[in-house]
């Protein structure tokens, strides 16, 4: 409140201050009640009834300089001009950002944009959030179903508007007693204490309006939340059981798998053995062939003697002896190689050289 009290060395002793601050402090509380109008449009729409605010303008514009000089005894119109200036940068920062885009300044009621469908089962804020209420969707204005709540420079500047129009209204008693005394009158209904005690009014439901705006829309948070909390938690639920029977049905399969692996490692035995087997067999075959080659080439070069005998006259025979004793691949293969007949063919008596 001390903040808008001029200072102690500007008190005139006289009381009687210059036409021309007279007149700023009547721009300055015009300008109060134009701040507090600009900073309804924040407060829930259909709500809050300017016509008030209009008719304390008015009283401000027909306020007679007495009175006026009065109340500026304890109110300094330049330091009521910094504090409004705040709050006035801070609206026009934020005013943009309401959907719609749009602000009539002189009525604060901005329609309610409807609210966009909400997916099934999946609470949203704005569903339990108090519609009448304007949510700022930061840069974006076609959003009108943002969770976004105030920002913290608006709620403080309401604030500050709320409380310079308490401080307004608290400097102004003197003034009022002052008036009160001069009128001759026993009551406490002068023009300087309607106009401070209806901005005070005014700018004390904006600024409870902006507040229960965003503690509403703090709690529809805190409740959809909760409820999105539940939906998240069923859905999990559902995904767990989910979970559980794909947890099972892999289970039959590892069960199933082990199965196949032990067949296929009984297969793998059994395989084994029967290689096992068949190298033996092969290895009997082998020793067969083996046998069976040895034996043929025996009967070859036996073959062969058998023609070099018949084809040497008698008592010329004689048998070559390795013949006797050679098994097959140790027998001699030269018997008729060295004849000595026309061409080099073997004939009667004509086999070549004898052992």
């Amino acid at each position: 409140m001390l903040g808008l009290a001029p200072d102690p060395a500007e008190t005139l002793a006289g009381g009687q201050h210059s036409p021309q601050t007279v007149e700023d402090l009547r721009t300055e509380l015009l300008s109060l009640a134009d701040t507090i109008q600009k900073f309804a449009v924040f407060a829930p729409h259909n709500r809050f009834n300017s016509e008030s605010l209009q008719l304390v303008r008015a009283q401000i514009q027909q306020m007679p300089a007495q009175s006026l000089n009065a109340l500026r005894a304890g109110i300094d119109p330049a330091r009521l001009h910094a504090r409004l200036q705040h709050a006035q940068a801070v609206f026009e920062k934020y005013s943009t950002t309401i959907p719609g885009a749009t602000l009539n300044r002189d009525n604060a009621n901005l329609a309610q944009a409807p609210l966009a469908p909400d997916s099934p089962g999946f609470p949203n804020p704005d569903e339990n959030a108090n519609e009448s209420c304007i949510s700022i969707a930061g840069t974006n204005t076609a959003d009108a179903t943002s969770v976004t709540r105030y920002p913290t420079a608006v709620i403080l500047a309401a604030d500050l508007v709320w409380q310079t129009a308490d401080s307004v209204r608290e400097l102004a008693q003197d003034a009022c007693k002052q008036e009160v005394v001069v009128a001759g009158e026993g009551g406490n209904t002068s023009l300087v204490c309607t106009v401070a005690d209806g901005i005070w009014i005014v700018a004390k439901f904006v600024d409870f309006a902006i507040h229960f705006c965003d503690d509403d829309l703090t709690g529809a948070v805190g409740d959809a939340s909760y409820l999105r909390l539940g939906a998240i938690n069923d859905s999990v639920g559902s995904v767990q059981g989910s979970v559980n029977n794909v947890s099972t049905a892999v289970s039959t399969i590892g069960t199933q798998v082990s199965n196949v692996g032990a067949q296929v490692t009984a297969l793998d035995t059994h395989l084994t053995t029967v290689e096992a087997h068949l190298t033996t067999l092969l290895g009997v075959l082998q020793a067969s062939v083996d046998l069976a080659n040895q034996r043929l080439l025996k009967s070859i070069a036996v073959q062969t003697e058998l023609m070099k005998l018949v084809l040497t006259p008698e008592g010329q025979r004689v048998i070559v002896p390795s013949i006797l004793t050679c098994t097959g691949s140790d027998c001699p293969t030269n018997l008729l190689s060295n004849c000595t007949g026309p061409g080099g063919a073997c004939t009667w008596n004509n086999v070549g050289p004898l052992p």
